[in-house]
């Protein structure tokens, strides 16, 4: 019995001592917490918890359609249990105790420790509501030709939450939301008569004198703009000077002045000044982002407005003509008085923003003709020009529309007007 007894306490001590090596050799083993190994040292709980905390931190990125959007697992509402994790990983280690650690070598326990995850439903569709507020893009209404407008976006808020609880689950780190496409709808066609024209689309004034000389050219000035006032120019519809103006005639009750004839040179005619309401109105449609289809630039420059927005017209042949490129009705408001000509187009909303600036390309010198007049006195000269440079320049314009910025860039010339001088004779024949 004794050698019995004996046996059976070595074969228990030697069980005993084979299972605490085997229980030694399973706990230096490799063990990861959400694929992440642990270190073979020390408390595991410092290592997990920080794992935990980049878990939370880690940032998705969302494609919402109309744009990117970043945020943080727990920002969108998942959270991962730290503290089950610690506990496993303590057992895994040997920092527990001893059954815990027997019953995890027993059952074989997996050494890949996976989160716990919880997903918020509530803070999820929290954050999906207010991901639609910063992302769904209207659709801007189409003219009712079928020009112009903008599709807007919308997001399925069921579908959205569907995909980031996934994503949560799932460790994706990039989703797609179920974002649909919204056709614009055709704007709602208003007449003349029922449009709105409580907003000052764009504006622009200039001033004249009418004294002295003057007084045909402010006449001038003042008809014009009663022509053009109250003229209503519906969605991509033009409006040409020469037609709403008309002739420029003493019938009509234009008077002579003086204007620029060809070659830049300074004429007596019928209708002078006219051309400054026509510069007005080109400079309140160029800040309105209207489409200017025919404009001719000045043969010398204007001192009541600056180079680049200046406009020339002249019956029949020269002419201003614009195009309302607004999805509304726009009304010429035009009035001269008092030495003050304002132009202001009247619609339902202001224009966009715009910006320009003009670049000389080419400067041309001022030459000089002569030409001799024997009634002058001797060696005399008579300025009868003094004549001005010609250059090239290069005018732009962005208009900041509300779906995109567009940028149109034109040259305009303005002609080298020569210095004419007249001399009298040089030197007095001897008679032999």
């Amino acid at each position: 019995m004794r050698w019995g007894t004996l046996a059976g306490g070595c074969a228990i001590v030697a069980l005993l001592g084979y299972s605490a090596w085997a229980l030694a050799q399973h706990e230096a083993s490799s063990l990861t917490v959400a694929g992440v190994a642990l270190p073979a040292d020390g408390d595991p709980e410092p290592f997990v918890r920080q794992l935990a905390q980049q878990w939370h931190e880690t940032e998705l990125s969302i494609d919402a359609g109309s744009q990117i959007v970043r945020a943080t697992r727990r920002e969108i509402g998942a959270r991962v249990d730290a503290d089950a994790a610690v506990e496993q990983a303590r057992v895994g280690r040997g920092h527990a105790p001893i059954w815990s650690r027997l019953a995890a070598f027993a059952t074989q326990r997996p050494r890949a420790i996976a989160w716990s995850r919880e997903v918020s439903t509530e803070e999820v569709a929290r954050f999906v509501e207010e991901l639609r507020d910063r992302t769904v893009v209207d659709p801007e209404p189409r003219e009712h030709d079928g020009r112009g407008g903008r599709p807007g976006t919308g997001l399925n808020t069921v579908g959205a939450a569907r995909a980031l609880t996934d994503a949560l689950h799932t460790d994706a780190l990039v989703v797609r939301l179920p974002v649909r496409r919204v056709e614009a709808p055709v704007a709602p066609v208003r007449s003349a008569r029922t449009a709105l024209f409580t907003e000052v689309v764009s504006a622009h004034e200039t001033r004249y004198a009418g004294t002295g000389e003057l007084v045909g050219r402010a006449r001038n000035i003042e008809l014009a703009a009663q022509a053009l006032d109250g003229e209503v120019i519906p969605p991509r519809s033009t409006l040409s000077f020469n037609d709403v103006v008309g002739e420029r005639s003493v019938e009509r009750g234009f008077a002579p002045a003086i204007e620029l004839a060809r070659e830049g040179r300074r004429v007596e005619g019928i209708g002078g000044g006219v051309c400054q309401v026509a510069a007005t109105l080109h400079a309140a449609a160029f800040f309105a982002g209207f489409d200017i289809v025919e404009h001719h630039p000045h043969t010398r420059n204007s001192l009541y407005i600056p180079a680049g927005l200046d406009a020339a017209v002249s019956w029949p042949n020269k002419d201003l003509v614009i195009r309302n490129t607004h999805p509304f009705h726009v009304r010429v408001r035009a009035t001269a008085y008092r030495g003050t000509l304002r132009i202001e187009l009247m619609g339902a909303r202001r224009a966009p923003r715009v910006e320009w600036n003009t670049h000389i390309l080419r400067r041309d010198r001022i030459t000089t003709q002569t030409e001799s007049d024997p009634n002058l006195p001797l060696g005399s000269e008579e300025v009868l020009d003094p004549g001005e440079e010609g250059s090239v320049m290069e005018r732009t314009r962005t208009v900041y529309w509300e779906h995109a910025a567009r940028t149109d860039t034109v040259t305009l010339r303005y002609p080298m007007v020569t210095r004419l001088v007249r001399t009298g004779p040089q030197s007095v024949r001897v008679a032999q």
